[in-house]
């Protein structure tokens, strides 16, 4: 077709890759909040701070992964990495909560563009050099570079008394500036007309541009019943995995561990994580009917461990969650890839995103209030397991629909 160039897909995964490395490497993820504690901020206000992430994470979904789309993915991911390097300094110096807040709104903005458009630029970049099944290959690939160097990045608490607060931060800059870079020296994939044509269009064409994708992107949902499917399975399967986490440190300080160890439980889990995804890339899955039952079923059983297992049981279930979770999303990302046109794709994989934070916001507070009511937090989860073995129960006999 007259609209492809040649691409170099060798340079271009390994520019992935490295931004991959880089940007696991957030050691301020798992101590920010002892960080700002150590300060002087209360945890109501470092309460509003995680609030401000989470809304900015939520408006801003959908509309980066559109902008993604009409202005490029190239783009948006340095954009990303820019917003990322100034949230980083803006907490190193910040003296007040009006800064913080500023800074965690920054945070999400550079998460949310990140989020459907890596995704986007990987399949199109393969797609362009007609190598699409190789995805969960590449995918797995990038996901376990990111996840040990995530897993690497939670054990940075042991610096604390060599960095300090401003030191944490400067180096998460350094961190994020390197993965910026990285994405700097990708090409952008171009597999459809439009995506040609995209430096072509006046700037006042943009708000039309924009209200044809949200057409497009509308008519695709409405037409492609896969992708609903796909989005809305991921989005119920996926809520475990931060409450598992989450609620397991309150476990294991009611169950008498010492704060000190509570590095752990991330650290197993990120493992976890890596092994999940190994064995993801080597199921052959014949129906994403059959792989979401058995996933849901283990993953139920796993937030159930978490919330009622003595310590290591919990533990095993957490794991057990993280693991299931990436084999199914392994798979559930390539279907979803699939079944999308490539113009709308960072727009539908953003979707994918928000769906599941619609879920989260009612999933949390719920979660912790039955914990609260029954005086334990393993109570919640262990409700949450049930609901999450009855989904899989659900589609148990059922004629699956897709080969």
């Amino acid at each position: 077709m007259n609209h492809k160039r040649k691409l170099n897909l060798k340079k271009q995964l390994a520019c992935i890759y490295t931004a991959d490395l880089f940007s696991g490497l957030r050691i301020t993820d798992a101590v920010w909040v002892a960080l700002l504690a150590a300060r002087g901020f209360s945890l109501w206000e470092i309460g509003l701070a995680e609030s401000v992430f989470h809304v900015v994470s939520l408006l801003c979904e959908v509309p980066s992964g559109m902008a993604a789309d009409l202005l490029g993915r190239k783009k948006t991911l340095v954009s990303g990495g820019v917003c990322m390097v100034l949230q980083s300094l803006l907490m190193a110096f910040a003296s007040d909560l009006f800064t913080i807040c500023f800074a965690m709104g920054l945070n999400a903005l550079a998460m949310t563009m990140f989020s459907g458009t890596s995704t986007a630029l990987l399949y199109d970049s393969l797609k362009q050099e007609g190598c699409e099944e190789e995805y969960i290959q590449v995918s797995a690939n990038g996901s376990q570079i990111s996840m040990l160097a995530n897993a690497v990045g939670s054990m940075a608490s042991i610096l604390n008394r060599f960095l300090g607060y401003a030191g944490f931060y400067l180096l998460n800059a350094a961190f994020e500036g390197a993965s910026a870079l990285a994405n700097m020296l990708l090409a952008e994939p171009i597999v459809t007309e439009s995506q040609a044509s995209r430096e072509k269009h006046p700037l006042r064409a943009l708000p039309e541009q924009f209200r044809q994708l949200v057409r497009d992107s509308l008519h695709v949902l409405h037409t492609c019943p896969m992708a609903v499917k796909l989005i809305a399975s991921s989005a119920l399967i996926s809520v475990p995995s931060y409450l598992t986490k989450m609620f397991l440190q309150q476990r294991l300080v009611e169950l008498g561990w010492p704060t000190e160890l509570l590095f752990l439980p991330l650290l197993l889990g990120g493992l976890a994580c890596v092994a999940g995804t190994e064995i993801g890339r080597r199921v052959r899955c014949r129906s994403m009917r059959r792989l979401y039952t058995a996933c849901a079923l283990l993953c139920g059983v796993g937030t159930l461990l978490v919330g009622a297992a003595p310590a290591w049981g919990g533990i095993l279930g957490m794991m057990l969650v993280q693991g299931v979770l990436e084999v199914y999303l392994l798979h559930e990302s390539q279907k979803l890839n699939d079944a999308i046109p490539s113009d709308q794709r960072a727009t539908l994989i953003s979707v994918d995103g928000m769906a599941y934070s619609l879920l989260m916001i009612p999933a949390s507070p719920l979660v912790g209030a039955v914990g609260d009511a029954f005086g334990q937090a393993g109570a919640g989860l262990a409700l949450l397991g049930g609901v999450i073995v009855l989904s899989g129960v659900a589609l148990l006999g059922k004629k699956p629909q897709e080969s």
